[in-house]
């Protein structure tokens, strides 16, 4: 039987291939009887098979021709002009000249957003702190709707990349952060919203997509090391390359795959740097791979390794975990909800090349280190980072805080 509550979700760009989670989200929020409508900012780029389905309900709200945008501000000019003017000191809360002119943008975009919405007086719900939520706080602001926002991922909430974000938490009905680091840092920026509308809710995998294969002992030879990032800056390949150069000069064999799409031309960079530390002949760039490829490659690691300056609750820390892979992270932003040091995985600090270096010495030469918290890891999985567990939970969330 339905509850009654409708939900429009608004988001950056829909489907992808990165958001397994919010499909889980949109299914079990309706298995819970709230009736969900999808709108994206931008169309998607590729679409995987699971989200098909979610492809043929996505509207799009951009690209927005010029007339279109022109009609939309005169639509609320003449019916809600003080609304619409209250709207133009949002980009203002930034801290660079750079920020205000791309925020004008991205309100524009909202105002679109909201005439395509308007006298619809569904719950609006935005995932990421970046362009969808200010979409929504623009349509809510205009309309009269209520909103909240899901905060993923520590970029967006963060300086130099968050943008808005005082203006959105002031105003949003409530925000999920998927980590209490999330949480901590979102009631710094805006120390006056309640605790209690900031729940936190980790997001998790579908974990019997991830068969948990139990490892009795370690492989002879080179440490196989693994690592499955794209090559922004903020993942500090550099970090990690270091580190293995470092292990090396101590005598000890290994090789590093590393998965993920380059960036602004950083993969030759890195191969470069892999040269200069002496390295290159224990590094494969694979770039791009397919989910089986990344399987494979998690099933015969030694170790997972991450080194990022800034991350969220990565899922790909998570499916290593899952896999009974041991884990090796940065002891950053919300990683040490996931990965308890010590426990169920080990971290280091990402600036210190010689922390991660120790860490992957002391799994070289304790090997069923590795493997006992390599089963409690799956163990921290099933209990806290489940999806379906954790969907339920939004959708009980939603049920409580979305306005009736």
């Amino acid at each position: 039987m339905g509850n009654g509550k409708r939900v429009i979700y608004i988001l950056d760009r829909f489907p992808s291939d990165t958001l397994n989670f919010i499909y889980n989200e949109i299914r079990v929020l309706e298995e819970q009887g709230f009736t969900v409508d999808i709108y994206s900012l931008l169309p998607a780029n590729n679409c995987p098979v699971e989200a098909e389905i979610y492809l043929a309900r996505t509207k799009n709200v951009r690209p927005v021709p010029l007339l279109r945008l022109i009609a939309a501000i005169g639509f609320y000019l003449l019916r809600h002009p003080l609304r619409l003017l209250t709207l133009l000191a949002i980009p203002f809360d930034n801290d660079a000249p750079g920020k205000v002119i791309r925020s004008f943008m991205h309100l524009a975009h909202g105002i679109c957003f909201a005439r395509l919405v308007r006298g619809r007086p569904e719950h609006l719900h935005a995932h990421f702190a970046f362009k969808a939520a200010l979409a929504a706080l623009v349509a809510a602001r205009l309309n009269g709707n209520s909103f909240s926002f899901t905060a993923h991922g520590s970029a967006s909430i963060h300086p130099p990349d968050r943008y808005c974000l005082k203006s959105k938490l002031m105003r949003a009905s409530f925000v999920v952060a998927v980590s209490a680091y999330n949480r901590r840092k979102l009631r710094e920026v805006y120390p006056g919203i309640p605790r209690e509308r900031i729940p936190v809710s980790h997001c998790g995998i579908l974990r019997e997509q991830f068969e948990f294969i139990p490892r009795e002992s370690r492989t002879p030879g080179p440490l196989k090391l693994v690592c499955v990032a794209s090559l922004y800056a903020i993942k500090n390949h550099e970090g990690l390359l270091k580190a293995c150069a470092l292990i090396k000069a101590q005598g000890y064999r290994f090789h590093l795959d590393l998965l993920g799409k380059d960036e602004d031309g950083r993969r030759q960079y890195l191969e470069n740097l892999a040269v200069e530390l002496g390295i290159a002949a224990e590094v494969d760039f694979h770039g791009v791979v397919d989910h089986g490829e990344v399987a494979q490659h998690l099933r015969t690691a030694d170790l997972f390794v991450l080194a990022s300056h800034s991350e969220g609750i990565p899922v790909s820390v998570m499916e290593a975990m899952a896999m009974g892979t041991p884990i090796l992270a940065p002891r950053v932003t919300g990683l040490p909800e996931l990965v308890e040091e010590g426990i169920s995985g080990l971290l280091a600090a990402p600036d210190r090349p010689e922390e991660f270096a120790e860490a992957m010495i002391r799994v070289a030469d304790e090997p069923e280190l590795g493997l006992a918290m390599a089963r409690r890891a799956r163990e921290r999985i099933e209990s806290r980072f489940d999806m379906e567990m954790n969907s339920r939970n939004v959708a009980q969330l939603f049920g409580d805080l979305i306005p009736d």
